[in-house]
C-alpha cells in the first residue's frame, strides 16, 4: 500500500504554506489559478490516478472556477460534502511587509524582528513559536488542507462514507462562488446517485469577547442582510432651506433610529447578534452647488438568526414610519419656530421598492421600467451595491409627486442564516466530539448555535418559506440579473450543517494566524472521529 503523503504535521504545513503562498485575493488572476493549484495537490492521492474524472473544475460565468472533487464508496449510503473558499482578502495591512504575506514562516520569522510593533497578545502568540502567521492560514487555507487530507485517508483506507470536497471563490465579497456551486451539487448528487447527508465546513474558531481561550464548534452559521433607504426630500436653494427638505438631514434622523437598534437584534439559547449598523452614507449631488441634497441613500449591517428578508423589512417599515414621525413633528415645531406660513409639514410616505416599483410601472408602463432596471445594472460602472442605489434613484426621480418619501429595499449580498442544532443527526455528532476532545484530545469543545463571521454554509440548505425569500427578490433593485441566490435549489439541501475548523486569531488583519499544534495534530483527529462517527449513525 503506498503511503499517505498528507497526514503528519510536517507534510500538513507544507500543503499549507503551499497553497497560502498563491495569493488568491478576490477578484485577483491568483484567484482564478488557485484550483489548478488543488487540482495538483489532489491527484497525488492514488484514488484519483484511477478516477481522474471525479476531480472536476466548474468554469462560472465571470471566467473564475470552483472544484469539486468526489471521493465515492460503492457501499456508501451516506455523502458528507466538504465545504470551503480559497480566496483571501488583500494585503495592504501588512505595509513594508505585505511581500511576505504569502510566506507564512518567512514572515512569522521576520515578525521577530519586530515583535514590540506587535500588539501584547499577538506578541505573545508568535514568542511561544506555536503560530504560523500569514494571509490566508487561519481563514481559511487550513480548512481546506484538512479536507483534502481527508479524502486521502479516507480513499487509502477505504473509509464506506462518499466525501465530495468544494472549494470555491469570492466568499470574501458576494460568494458568487457558493451560489453558483448549488445548483451543481444537485447536477452531481443525480449524476453519482448521492445522498448528502452533511455539509462539514472548517472555518477557523473566533473568539466570543476579548481573550477568549475557550474551543468552539458551529451548528449553524450567522447570518446578513443589508436593508437600504433612499430618502427623497424637497429642493431648495441653502438661503430658504424651510422651503424645502434636506434628504441628508432625513437620512441621518433614520440612521439614529437603526443604529445599535436592539429591537434589530436577536437572541437564540443565549447568544445574541451584534445590532445593526450604518455601513455606507451620502446624498446624491454629483457636484458642489448651493442646493441642499434631495436625494440620499443609506446602508445598513444587520445579522440575522431567525429572521429572514421578509421579517426584516416589515421591521424596516416600522422603523422609518417611527423617523418620519420624529421628522413631520421636528420640521411642524422648527416652522412655528421661524414662524413659517405653513400650517402643516409635508407627510412623508414611506415605501417599498416594490411599491415604488409598481406605481412606476403603471405610470409608465412595464416594459419601459423593465428596459430602464436592466440597462442601469447592465451598462452602469460601479459594484452592485451602487447600481441597485441608482436602479431607486432613477425611479424616484420619475415618480416625484410620490415624495417627500423614504424608500426602503435591499443591497446585496444577502446570507441567509442557518442552524441545526437540534437534528438529530447533529445532536448525536455533537455530544460525539465533545466527549472524544475531552477524553481523548485532552480540552474541552463548545457547541456554539452560529458561526459569528459571514461563511458559505449559509447555502447549504433554506431554512423558511420560499415565499419570504421572494421578499428579498421582489424588494431588489436590477433583481436577479444584478444578484441571484437560488433559493429553490437551496430547499433541495436537506442535510444538517456542521463547522469544525483551526483555532485562529485576527481575521483580516495583519496579525492573522494559526495555532499549529492544534491544526496539525488535534483537528484532523477530531475530523476523522467525526467522519467515523457519522458513518456508524
Amino acid at each position: 500500500m503506498e503511503k499517505m503523503k498528507m497526514q503528519s504535521a510536517e507534510q500538513l504545513l507544507n500543503l499549507l504554506n503551499d497553497l497560502v503562498s498563491i495569493g488568491s485575493i478576490s477578484l485577483s488572476e491568483a484567484e482564478i489559478q488557485f484550483p489548478l493549484r488543488v487540482e495538483h495537490h489532489l491527484k497525488q492521492v492514488p484514488y484519483f490516478s484511477t478516477h481522474p474524472s471525479y476531480i472536476k473544475n466548474h468554469l462560472m460565468m465571470d471566467g473564475r472556477s470552483f472544484l469539486t472533487a468526489l471521493y465515492k464508496h460503492e457501499e456508501a449510503v451516506k455523502t458528507v460534502v466538504m465545504i470551503s473558499h480559497f480566496d483571501v482578502v488583500n494585503v495592504e495591512d501588512y505595509g513594508d511587509l505585505n511581500h511576505l504575506a504569502f510566506q507564512p514562516v518567512e514572515l512569522t520569522e521576520a515578525l521577530f524582528n519586530r515583535a514590540d510593533e506587535l500588539p501584547e497578545d499577538a506578541r505573545e502568540d508568535l514568542e511561544s513559536r506555536e503560530w504560523l502567521f500569514g494571509r490566508g492560514t487561519m481563514d481559511m487555507k487550513c480548512g481546506l488542507v484538512q479536507h483534502i487530507s481527508l479524502l486521502e485517508r479516507a480513499s487509502m483506507e477505504q473509509w464506506k462514507l462518499n466525501l465530495l470536497l468544494l472549494t470555491v471563490p469570492d466568499e470574501e465579497v458576494n460568494s458568487v462562488g457558493m451560489r453558483e456551486a448549488v445548483p451543481k451539487l444537485l447536477e452531481l448528487a443525480e449524476e453519482h446517485k448521492l445522498n448528502y447527508s452533511l455539509f462539514l465546513n472548517s472555518e477557523p474558531m473566533f473568539a466570543l469577547e476579548p481573550n477568549d481561550k475557550n474551543h468552539y464548534f458551529y451548528t449553524g452559521t450567522i447570518g446578513k442582510i443589508m436593508p437600504a433607504a433612499l430618502c427623497f426630500g424637497k429642493e431648495t436653494h441653502v438661503g430658504e432651506p424651510l422651503s424645502g427638505l434636506n434628504a441628508a438631514w432625513m437620512t441621518s434622523v433614520l440612521t439614529q433610529e437603526i443604529e445599535w437598534n436592539e429591537r434589530l437584534c436577536e437572541t437564540v439559547n443565549g447568544q445574541m447578534s451584534p445590532p445593526p449598523t450604518l455601513l455606507w452614507q451620502r446624498d446624491l449631488k454629483k457636484d458642489y452647488t448651493t442646493q441642499i441634497p434631495h436625494r440620499s441613500v443609506s446602508l445598513y449591517n444587520l445579522l440575522l438568526m431567525k429572521r429572514n428578508a421578509a421579517d426584516v423589512m416589515e421591521e424596516m417599515k416600522d422603523i422609518a414610519e417611527a423617523a418620519a414621525n420624529k421628522m413631520e413633528h421636528f420640521m411642524k415645531e422648527k416652522y412655528r419656530t421661524f414662524q413659517v406660513d405653513l400650517s402643516q409639514p409635508p407627510s412623508i410616505r414611506v415605501l417599498l421598492f416594490e411599491e415604488l416599483k409598481e406605481y412606476a410601472c403603471k405610470k409608465l408602463g412595464n416594459e419601459f421600467i423593465s428596459v430602464l432596471e436592466q440597462s442601469i445594472v447592465t451598462q452602469t460602472i460601479g459594484d452592485s451595491r451602487e447600481q441597485s442605489i441608482q436602479v431607486v434613484d432613477q425611479l424616484a426621480m420619475l415618480c416625484q409627486e410620490l415624495g417627500p418619501m423614504i424608500i426602503l429595499f435591499y443591497a446585496p449580498p444577502y446570507y441567509p442564516a442557518i442552524n441545526t442544532a437540534d437534528h438529530p443527526i447533529i445532536q448525536e455528532l455533537s455530544d460525539s466530539i465533545v466527549h472524544y476532545s475531552t477524553e481523548k484530545l485532552g480540552f474541552e469543545l463548545m457547541p456554539v448555535d452560529y458561526f459569528n463571521g459571514i461563511c458559505d454554509l449559509s447555502y447549504a440548505g433554506l431554512q423558511g418559506e420560499l415565499a419570504d425569500m421572494h421578499r428579498f427578490d421582489t424588494n431588489l433593485p436590477g433583481g436577479r440579473v444584478l444578484y441571484s441566490i437560488p433559493f429553490q435549489d437551496m430547499s433541495k439541501l436537506t442535510a444538517p450543517v456542521i463547522n469544525v475548523g483551526p483555532i485562529g486569531r485576527d481575521a483580516h488583519k495583519k496579525t492573522e494566524r494559526l495555532h499549529m499544534p492544534f491544526a496539525f495534530e488535534q483537528l484532523p483527529k477530531l475530523l476523522t472521529h467525526l467522519l467515523l462517527t457519522h458513518i456508524e449513525q
